[in-house]
C-alpha cells in the first residue's frame, strides 16, 4: 500500500508572467495524477510563492519522480520540492 507524501514546491519568484502561460498545463498534469488517484490534493499557499502537493507514493523518492514531469519542474519554475511522508489521521484523507 501506498503512503501519503506532502511535496511543498517553492517557487522560483521572478517568472510570475512565463509561469501564467504554463500554469493550465500544470494544472492539466496534477489533474491526471488525481484521475489515477496518486494526487490527493494540490494548490499555492496564499501570498506566497510556494504550494503544497499531496500524493500517494511508496516513499519520497518515488513522490519526487512522480511529479518529475510537472511542466513547472521541466520548466524549472520549481526552486526547491520538499517530500514529507504525512499521517493523516483524521478528515477525509485519513
Amino acid at each position: 500500500m501506498s503512503t501519503i507524501y506532502a511535496v511543498e514546491y517553492a517557487y522560483v519568484t521572478d517568472r510570475d508572467e512565463e509561469m501564467a502561460e504554463l500554469r493550465p498545463a500544470h494544472r492539466a498534469f496534477n489533474q491526471s495524477l488525481a484521475n489515477e488517484g496518486r494526487l490527493l490534493a494540490a494548490g499555492p499557499y496564499v501570498g506566497t510563492h510556494d504550494a503544497l502537493i499531496v500524493v500517494r507514493a511508496e516513499d519520497e523518492a518515488d513522490a519526487l519522480a512522480l511529479l518529475e514531469d510537472d511542466p513547472f519542474q521541466q520548466a524549472g519554475f520549481i526552486a526547491t520540492r520538499t517530500p514529507r511522508q504525512w499521517n493523516p489521521v483524521i478528515g477525509v484523507l485519513a
